[in-house]
């Protein structure tokens, strides 16, 4: 009878258990498939391990947190915060529905806990709505590609001076699973207890919300410095030229009066090449853009791959916030980047275009090799997805989370004629404003 209840319920439940951490901390568990299955079964086994040698309840609550941890962070990659954070929410959830769900079949069986325990099917049975419950909630999570941090949200590593909240976190998670055991077996039975108990969790849940805003405040406040940090060196290159100006001019002047016409024809042509170089990045309108060009360019330039920009419109039109525009198009440059290194450089060139056309701005990425093939090309937009090893596969999936965030399109055109392109397309904000005056 135990094997029943293990095959059809506790197996079941690891399975949705591991779907909805890994979709909550933003991921696609079903890229996995296999590790996924492999990581469900081991973990399910394992729990049932725990429970058949009778191991005491604080041990085992302990002991089962802290392998599911380790096994989704070995086979998944998911980053420690998002992955603590994701499973606790969980496991939360999960302890509510059974809290409810127990509580109401005693009721109406007027029974207590010790009897529907000790018939399994029974017990399974009371569980069930359970499992279909959180099975839609996976397939509404999955279907709107919702996760706890949001779009295109990637959260700073773990830093120790965090610790003490999710040490204060993981108590309270604790405790609330010591006080819903005592209540479904009756050591206590205060209606008043029980409803503490729900509380409790609801409780949790804003805490978990406070932890996550504060992590994204400071991951979007790195994201800032950094921006900021690319703009002050672009300026700095500006106040350089400048500087450098009145020595040019009296270098030339020497070789004009010296008739050296030679010399005065190629250090002008170095001269109009190292301007060509810093104006090629200047966006009017746009500094985030320019600095974020500037310090691709010479990023790409270390690995001999040059980018080239036609900048036809300065993106100032789009209503869409300067660091995450930033982001998807960083996101594009650095994905053409390493398929280009990857594939052992069959072209040594990105070509970055934005344009309006029809009301409509487009931004394109650009690179004549490798091409992407056919069967791939939904699956790079997936969390975790990437042809890459030692990749996290989250670049191109943030792109995507955020051209969808802000109504865009992103198109993906990858073939032998044209080779590989990325077209982002938003409508300007001057025709968003019409439409929502038409409206």
């Amino acid at each position: 009878m135990d094997f029943i209840v293990f095959v059809f319920y506790s197996i079941p439940e690891m399975f949705l258990l591991l779907a909805l951490t890994i979709t909550f901390a933003g991921y696609r568990f079903y890229t996995y498939k296999s590790r996924f299955i492999f990581a469900a079964l081991l973990l399910s086994s394992f729990f049932e391990c725990l429970r058949i040698f009778d191991v005491s309840m604080s041990l085992r609550l302990i002991l089962q947190l802290l392998i599911f941890l380790a096994v989704s962070k070995l086979l998944f990659k998911i980053a420690v915060v998002p992955l603590v954070i994701s499973t606790v929410t969980t496991l939360l959830l999960i302890q509510m529905f059974e809290l409810v769900a127990l509580q109401s079949a005693m009721r109406l069986l007027h029974t207590d806990f010790q009897h529907l325990q000790a018939n399994p099917i029974l017990l399974m049975l009371s569980g069930w709505p359970i499992l279909l419950l959180l099975s839609f909630i996976l397939y509404l999570s999955v279907k709107h590609q919702f996760s706890l941090f949001g779009a295109g949200r990637q959260l700073s590593k773990f830093k120790f001076r965090s610790l003490r909240s999710y040490l204060t976190f993981m108590l309270f998670y604790t405790l609330g699973i010591i006080a819903t055991s005592l209540v479904v077996k009756n050591e206590i039975t205060s209606t008043h207890i029980f409803y503490s108990v729900l509380i409790f969790q609801v409780l949790s849940f804003l805490m978990i919300k406070e932890i996550i805003k504060s992590r994204v405040q400071e991951t979007e406040l790195t994201v800032y410095k950094e921006s900021l940090k690319d703009i002050n060196s672009l300026f700095t290159t500006i106040r350089a030229q400048r500087h450098d100006f009145a020595n040019h001019i009296q270098v030339l002047y020497i070789f004009a009066k010296q008739q050296e016409h030679d010399k005065l024809l190629r250090y002008i042509e170095q001269l109009v090449g190292e301007i060509k170089s810093i104006n090629q990045v200047l966006v009017s309108d746009n500094p985030g853009l320019s600095a974020l060009l500037q310090t691709k360019t010479a990023q790409f330039e270390q690995d001999n791959i040059a980018l080239k920009t036609e900048i036809a419109c300065t993106l100032s039109e789009l209503p869409v916030p300067a660091i995450e525009l930033n982001q998807m198009i960083g996101n594009l440059l650095d994905n053409a980047a390493d398929a280009i290194k990857l594939a052992g450089h069959p072209t040594d060139e990105i070509i970055l275009q934005t344009l309006e056309k029809d009301g409509q701005v487009h931004i394109k990425v650009r690179n004549h090799r490798p091409v992407i093939p056919e069967h791939l090309q939904q699956k790079i937009f997936e969390y975790g997805f990437s042809t890459k090893a030692d990749h996290s596969g989250i670049g191109l999936a943030i792109v995507n989370s955020l051209v969808k965030k802000h109504k865009g399109n992103l198109i993906l055109t990858s073939n032998e004629q044209s080779g590989t392109e990325f077209t982002i397309i938003f409508p300007a904000k001057k025709v968003m404003t019409i439409e929502q005056k038409t409206g």
